[in-house]
């Protein structure tokens, strides 16, 4: 998706994210908005469902993970999750 678009920035500095880039980013209601070498780069935050703690233990558990082995995944797999974002990259990752 390299097709450029322009947008117009509004005098309280708003601006528009075009349809068809919300829709393919899948955002919902927040935005990240980080300044780079190349200007801002924007990206959507995933709201998780508050429970999603719980639902990745009881998946770990399900694959047979217990005491410290189970921690130190749950501890992995928070720190590389987040609790903002979540994306699963394998069948086996999914919940």
């Amino acid at each position: 998706m390299e097709e450029l678009k322009k947008v117009k920035i509004s005098k309280q500095r708003q601006m528009t994210i075009p349809k068809v880039y919300f829709d393919a980013l899948g955002i919902q209601e927040e935005v990240s908005v980080e300044m780079t070498e190349e200007g801002l780069l924007i990206r959507p935050i995933v709201q998780i469902p508050d429970d999603f703690a719980e639902q990745l233990l009881e998946s770990m558990i399900a694959q047979g993970l217990s005491g410290q082995e189970l921690l130190d995944k749950f501890k992995e797999a928070k720190s590389n999750v987040g609790w903002t974002q979540f994306k699963a990259t394998q069948k086996k990752d999914t919940i």
